[in-house]
């Protein structure tokens, strides 16, 4: 019987045709070279290419002990696909990459150093310059920029390079979301997080999946179902516009009072508009916020997560 693997590398693939078999060899070349015991786990997102194929063929030739390969029913995308990896992971920590060689199998050492050096549930690998293009880079990083504002809690290095505590990723199989976001669950679970720079390389074949309008459609999902922002911003605006207007109605009322010198009718619709709008966005700010308790309920998040027992 072979011995439970110290590591999984769980990789999300959907268009690996031409990346997958040179980055399973480095990642050989390292574990191999570090002593470690190691697993690969494959999962196919339903891409158009022939990365089943490929999988299949890199099972056969390295054997269903060390390279584990899933095929999902349709594209489920790639933070759903990750979760996926974990159910199958058996390895004490879990790693995280990307297909397309942008993540260098070398920096996982990296990864460990770090984590042992922090007992960290989470590493992160930091990028120390972006690879993409320049449009690209701008956008990724005013996106993030913009996620970390909304989510307070979020490390701000994540990124898709991480190491995890396979009993931490394991929470993540129990949540349900209407958007998954694995970085959003992490921060949940856990802030016993570091980060450690990495490099990040160039695509080596094909294209990215994510195009400018994908990753605006990722943020804009993740900042409405991870975020409370929006929902506190339109509540805090709605009691500021309740207390204006009926500062205003207030005041047309005891002019109409003591002066009467406004035109007739005018008094009744000013404080008509003035109570009737503020009440009206009051009510659905609170409702709002009614709804994001709700979300919040519905999202399975964890009540508790045990870091450590010490019975004596």
């Amino acid at each position: 019987m072979q011995p439970a693997p110290e590591y999984s590398v769980v990789i999300p693939t959907y268009r690996g045709q031409d990346t997958l078999r040179p980055l399973v060899e480095q990642l050989q070349q390292f574990f191999s070279a570090a002593a470690l015991r190691y697993e690969i786990i494959l999962v196919n997102d339903c891409g158009p290419d022939r990365s089943w194929q490929v999988m299949q063929e890199l099972q056969q030739e390295q054997g269903a002990d060390v390279v584990k390969i899933v095929k999902l029913a349709r594209n489920f995308g790639q933070h759903n696909a990750l979760i996926c990896g974990f159910a199958h992971a058996q390895g004490e920590f879990i790693i995280t990459m990307d297909e397309d060689l942008q993540h260098s199998p070398a920096d996982i050492a990296h990864l460990i150093a770090a984590q042992a050096t922090g007992d960290f549930d989470v590493v992160y690998g930091k990028y120390a310059a972006l690879q993409h293009s320049g449009f690209r880079n701008i956008t990724s990083q005013a996106l993030k920029q913009l996620l970390r504002a909304s989510i307070p809690d979020l490390h701000p290095d994540y990124t898709a390079f991480r190491l995890i505590k396979a009993g931490i990723a394991r929470h993540c199989l129990t949540m349900s979301n209407s958007y998954t976001f694995l970085d959003g669950y992490l921060t949940w679970i856990t802030n016993n997080v570091g980060s450690v720079t990495v490099s990040h390389q160039e695509r080596a074949a094909g294209e990215s999946s994510y195009t400018v309008r994908k990753l605006i459609e990722h943020s804009i999902n993740i900042f409405v179902t991870f975020s409370d922002l929006p929902v506190r911003l339109f509540s805090i605006t709605a009691v500021v516009i309740f207390f204006l207007t009926s500062c205003y109605a207030l005041y047309i009322l005891g002019r109409k009072l003591i002066f009467d010198d406004l035109s007739s009718g005018f008094p009744t619709l000013a404080i008509l508009l003035g109570f009737g709008v503020g009440l009206v966005l009051l009510g659905l700010g609170i409702l709002g916020e009614y709804i994001h308790r709700i979300n919040l309920k519905t999202t399975r998040r964890p009540v508790f997560v045990e870091a450590e027992v010490k019975h004596r």
